[in-house]
């Protein structure tokens, strides 16, 4: 259904005017409510006889105050652009007391005259006012709940062997509908992918930005897909990741300790440890050098986009016989996929 703007400079009309607000976010409390377009298609069919200046969409969670869109339309609302929101639900607008204090406080001072609802009646009275605390009220205290009924059920997994959150490369997270149980198995696309990169470590003649290179380009390794990401080559960042995690050698660490999982290892302990000296410094990738450059973390490579890096050397003038000290930026080339032939520029200091 379409909708039309007042036109620039046009004179305000006595006419109550409405922001239409829909928000989806994807916590798990979320699950059962309309999507984004639903929520709209209902709303501009119920509401399609008052005047909707603008329709603002925002995918965010709304247990915290901050959210960007909705900010805007708050100060939109006391610069008189508007008198009133129209939204799926009261908990659309605010499951937290500073937005829903807020939202309040506008009705008190007259800067927000109205509020619609396709699942609530309101009636800006110091009845409904009261009756719309409640309903804040209610939703604070539903996202509250949740959150502890959360690190309840962390803790039940944690007792039981089962690392809470998504399982790392090689692994994919199972649900048996039987028991109710959450836990870990073998990817049978990705585990043999992810091992074949441990036997390369292994062996001492491959470095991980090759074995990468290999696992991508040679045998096709993309990363697990979900809802609204994945399906990617592995990055050289997340080549360290496995490299350094001790969940492929049956451990998890979950609350900065260590927990025995019961998830089917794929490597030994012994290996594990092994990988983690030819990587050195516990399985960092390289020691980091504690020196600042001028211009680092600054500019970018105008080819690729990647972060420029800078490197000291010192050399000696042949003329003169003295050293001298350079200072070389240079492409990162962090980016997997892309080839950047951007050779080492130098400044002299």
């Amino acid at each position: 259904m379409a909708y039309s703007l007042p036109k620039p400079g046009a004179a305000s009309s006595p006419t109550k005017r409405y922001f239409l607000y829909v928000r989806k976010s994807s916590e798990p409390d979320d699950r059962q409510v309309l999507s984004i377009e639903s929520q709209k298609a209902e709303l501009l069919r119920s509401y399609a006889h008052l005047p909707i200046i603008e329709v603002i969409e925002e995918a965010q969670s709304a247990k915290a105050p901050g959210r960007p869109r909705f900010e805007r339309m708050m100060a939109r609302i006391e610069a008189g652009e508007a008198h009133g929101i129209i939204a799926w639900h009261p908990d659309r607008l605010a499951r937290n007391s500073v937005d829903g204090g807020r939202i309040i406080y506008a009705l008190d001072r007259n800067t927000l005259l109205d509020l619609k609802f396709g699942q609530y009646t309101f009636e800006n009275s110091p009845e409904g006012k009261w009756m719309l605390s409640i309903i804040f009220g209610q939703s604070k205290y539903f996202v509250d709940k949740l959150s502890k009924d959360v690190k309840r059920g962390q803790r039940a997994k944690l007792e039981q062997g089962w690392m809470p959150g998504m399982a790392p490369l090689g692994y994919q997270n199972q649900f048996d509908a039987a028991t109710g149980a959450h836990t870990i198995i073998s990817d049978p696309l990705r585990f043999p992918l992810v091992s074949r990169m441990w036997d390369l470590m292994l062996t001492g003649a491959y470095t991980p930005p090759r074995i990468v290179r290999m696992a991508n380009d040679e045998w096709g390794l993309r990363t697990r897909k979900r809802p609204h990401s994945g399906d990617k080559p592995l990055s050289r960042s997340g080549i360290y990741r496995i490299l350094t995690n001790p969940f492929y050698f049956g451990w998890f660490e979950y609350g900065g300790q260590l927990h025995l999982g019961k998830h089917p290892p794929m490597i030994s302990e012994e290996h594990f440890w092994q990988v983690q000296k030819l990587l050195g410094r516990k399985g960092r990738q390289r020691p980091q050098s504690q020196k600042e450059f001028a211009f680092t973390g600054m500019i970018r490579c105008g080819e690729c986009g990647c972060i420029v890096t800078a490197e000291e050397k010192r050399k000696i003038i042949k003329e003169s016989g003295k050293e001298r000290l350079y200072t070389y930026y240079h492409c990162t080339r962090r980016k997997t996929g892309v080839k950047c032939s951007q050779d080492k520029a130098t400044v002299l200091l």
